[in-house]
Order: C-alpha cells, then sequence, then structure tokens
C-alpha cells in the first residue's frame, strides 16, 4: 500500500508525545483471529467438493506470498454473515461468545449442507480454541514500549469480558497496564446498540476520556478496520493511526483506497503494525 495517499487528517495531527490516550482495537490488530478461524473450519470444508466456492484455491494476489484464496474470502465472508445474524438475534438474550462459536459452527455447516458432530461443535467453541488466537508478531513489546512512554493506554474490544479475559491470560495482553478495558458489554446489548456498535464503542471511549479531564483531542485510536474503525473514529473527531496488518493478505488494497478516495476516512499515520508505529513514537520522544 506504499503507492495509496494519505487521508485529510480528522484533526491537525500533534506530534506523537502529545496524546495522552491511546486506544486499540483488539481482536483483528492485536490478536490475529482469521487466520486461525480458517484452519479450525478446513476439516468440515473438505468434505464439500472440490468445485464449491468455499474450496476455490485461486490465490487473491498471486505475487504475495502466503495470501488468502477466494475460497477463504467466501467462507469468512459467510462467518461473519453467520455471526451478526445470531448476535442480533438474540440481542436482548445474548450468548456468551464460546456458545456464540458454537452456534456459528452448527449453523455454518447447515448452510453448506455438511455433517458434524457434537465434538466438532464443542471444540470450536473450547477455551483451548480461543486461547490458540495469537498476538500480532511485536505486539506485546510494542504495547510495553508505549506504557513505558506514559500513555494511557485503553483496550476497546468488541467480545465480551468471557473471552476477552481468556485472550488476556494466555497472549501476554493481560500483563499490560491497561488504565481501561470496555469489552462488548459496555457498548449496550438491545438490537440497537449491536446495529451501532462501532459508534457505541467510541461513545464508551469518550465519556470514559470526559471523565478523566482529558479531552478529545489527545486521543489517537489504533487499528486495522476501516470500516469498524477508522470511519467511526473520524465521525466522532478522533485521530487515528491505520495499521496495514495482514491487510494485503485479505486482499484489502481496494477497500483501503476506495475508503481514501471517498474520503470516509481521515487516519494521519500509516504504518506496518504496531511495531512500527511503537518506533515512530520512540523517535519522536528522543528528539
Amino acid at each position: 500500500m506504499a503507492d495509496l495517499p494519505m487521508p485529510s487528517p480528522t484533526n491537525p495531527p500533534l506530534s506523537l508525545p502529545e496524546y495522552k490516550i491511546i486506544s486499540f482495537d483488539v481482536f483483528g490488530t492485536l490478536v490475529e483471529y482469521k487466520q486461525h478461524i480458517l484452519a479450525s473450519f478446513k476439516p468440515l470444508l473438505n468434505r464439500l467438493p472440490a468445485t464449491s466456492p468455499y474450496r476455490d484455491p485461486t490465490p487473491l494476489n498471486p505475487s504475495l506470498e502466503h495470501c488468502a484464496t477466494k475460497g477463504d474470502i467466501e467462507f469468512l465472508k459467510l462467518f461473519q454473515k453467520q455471526e451478526d445474524s445470531i448476535k442480533l438475534e438474540l440481542a436482548e438474550r445474548p450468548l456468551r461468545f464460546d456458545e456464540v462459536l458454537k452456534e456459528i459452527w452448527r449453523r455454518i455447516a447447515k448452510a453448506i449442507d455438511v455433517d458434524t458432530s457434537d465434538e466438532e461443535v464443542e471444540a470450536f467453541g473450547s477455551e483451548s480454541n480461543i486461547k490458540s488466537w495469537p498476538v500480532f508478531s511485536g505486539t506485546i513489546n510494542a504495547l510495553r514500549l508505549l506504557e513505558g512512554k506514559g500513555y494511557r493506554l485503553v483496550a476497546l474490544s468488541n467480545v465480551d469480558k468471557f473471552a476477552t479475559g481468556i485472550s488476556w491470560e494466555s497472549t501476554g495482553l493481560g500483563g499490560i497496564k491497561w488504565a481501561k478495558v470496555f469489552t462488548a458489554e459496555d457498548f449496550g446489548s438491545s438490537a440497537e446498540d449491536l446495529k451501532l456498535a462501532d459508534q457505541r464503542k467510541f461513545e464508551a471511549l469518550l465519556k470514559y476520556v470526559e471523565g478523566e479531564e482529558i479531552s478529545k483531542e489527545k486521543i489517537l485510536h489504533v487499528a486495522q478496520s476501516l470500516g469498524h474503525d477508522h470511519k467511526p473514529a473520524k465521525d466522532v473527531g478522533i485521530s487515528s493511526v491505520f495499521l496495514i496488518g495482514d491487510g494485503p493478505v485479505w486482499g484489502k488494497e481496494a477497500e483501503s483506497k476506495m475508503a481514501v478516495e471517498k474520503g470516509l476516512v481521515g487516519y494521519g499515520w500509516r504504518c506496518k503494525d504496531l511495531r512500527e508505529f511503537a518506533g515512530l513514537v520512540e523517535k519522536e520522544v528522543e528528539i
């Protein structure tokens, strides 16, 4: 994405040491889960005919090593559709995240007309499966560096306290000094709240920051997702840092270009990963 132009920033960028709070998306920015979800479902998908769109081996970008296939993307779309449907259907009586995972497995098996077993359902929703989702390389050291520079670190997790707690314990995120950890319970559970989940998490962040008597201009949000993080951050006037991360693996270049061209995002920095962003902070602090 080196040739992608930068968007007009949401706010005039401050020097990095001037920011007081750095907030983070968790699953997809700090924690990698897509590859592991795909790996979990491979035995199920392999029961489909080779001609199934979910088994299409065509690489999205043949020149990129380890890039996703067209089949991978079709499957992840199906996964997201099922997850969203379950959460909306059960808004008034939400399931714990492990139970959501189990129900996703059941519904996907039914949708693709493949037999499954109770053992497979239980395995996908198990604590050990959630524990297997790792942080991206360099994440813990980068967070420690930012913590050491005096920033207040805030986590905005879009999953519940149960699953977030598992990740905190298994990945090393629990060893970081967080000023605040928000989980899905903090963003409301009505159908309306779920439809506006991205907006709600930033409303919760702003309310917290107001209570800490810190101005909105001193918040910097760090995330990969343009739609779930950078657009809503711009909508509420929060500066942000776009981490490219594994986006190219999933064919996100076109989406990234469109978001900039349409003025949907206003991130002030674009970095390969959190490690690179932490390096920028270190350089500015040393000047």
